[in-house]
């Protein structure tokens, strides 16, 4: 009873998103209802995970961000990596390694915060879930181009 319960508040949070908001809110939408159905979570375990991995999506959703913001700024400023001296290429080699390894530790985190209210078996189903997530996502998109 649990389980539906849990299921028919997803279904009505993605409809409210998909009447509300942009792609992107309905990418999200998809995704928790994807991760919702192949964890197969409990209530009490949906309600400690969500709030945990949405503030992880959020720092990692930055980090990119801040990633995609600093190579645009390589192209623009400099002309690209043709443009930089050793010196410059260096300094942005090592702004994106430290973001890269910002986002590692993110994971991490995740991870070993997860481990605190998760089976180590539903670790991995997030983690396979997430991976065949993005694979349909990009599946989709392949598709929607070759119509076009």
């Amino acid at each position: 009873m649990k389980k539906i319960f849990l299921l028919i508040c997803i279904a009505f949070t993605t409809y409210s998103s998909f009447a509300q908001n942009g792609p992107r809110e309905r990418m999200k939408a998809f995704k928790v209802a994807y991760i919702t159905e192949k964890l197969n979570l409990t209530s009490k375990e949906a309600q400690q995970f969500w709030p945990i991995y949405n503030a992880h999506e959020k720092t990692v959703e930055n980090l990119k961000r801040k990633g995609r913001k600093l190579i645009k700024g390589l192209q623009n400023k400099s002309n690209g990596p043709d443009g930089l001296n050793d010196a410059q290429a260096g300094e942005f080699l090592s702004q994106y390694m430290d973001n890269e390894e910002q986002k590692s530790k993110a994971r991490q985190a995740l991870i070993s915060d997860l481990k605190k209210i998760l089976p180590n078996m539903k670790i991995l189903k997030l983690i396979k879930a997430e991976s065949d997530f993005n694979k349909r996502i990009l599946e989709r998109i392949r598709e929607r181009r070759k119509m076009n």
